[in-house]
């Protein structure tokens, strides 16, 4: 009924697929290129702070809305005190300050307003 099976065969393919298994997860190459993959992971993570115009809380809920659909994002904080939008993951300042925008509120980078009346 079933076709047989030629285990010396079988184990044979067993030892060797172990075998490559135990040489390329320790190999020095394996662990060199997985350490410098995780460290470019960690180098694209950044910090975005944004000034947002935000009168109310139900504005505060809004921003934590977007950013907490939008992709990339590890954490946020919202200061309504301060109008103050901090963002942390892998990000484009770009992408977050136009996600931001999207609720309507006046949006642009923190800082950004002091240099542009630094200029005038």
């Amino acid at each position: 009924m079933f076709p047989s099976l030629n285990w010396s065969k079988l184990l044979a393919f067993k030892k060797l697929q172990k075998h490559l298994f135990s040489f390329y997860k320790f190999s020095p190459l394996w662990l060199k290129l997985l350490h410098l993959g995780r460290k470019k992971i960690r180098d694209m993570s950044q910090t975005v702070v944004l000034k947002v115009a935000m009168p109310c809380e139900g504005c505060v809920g809004a921003v934590k809305r977007v950013l907490g659909k939008m992709q990339g994002v590890e954490s946020f904080d919202v200061d309504l005190k301060e109008q103050k939008v901090t963002v942390k993951g892998n990000v484009e300042p770009e992408a977050v300050l136009q996600t931001v925008s999207k609720t309507g509120k006046k949006t642009s980078f923190w800082g950004a307003d002091e240099a542009e009346t630094a200029k005038a």
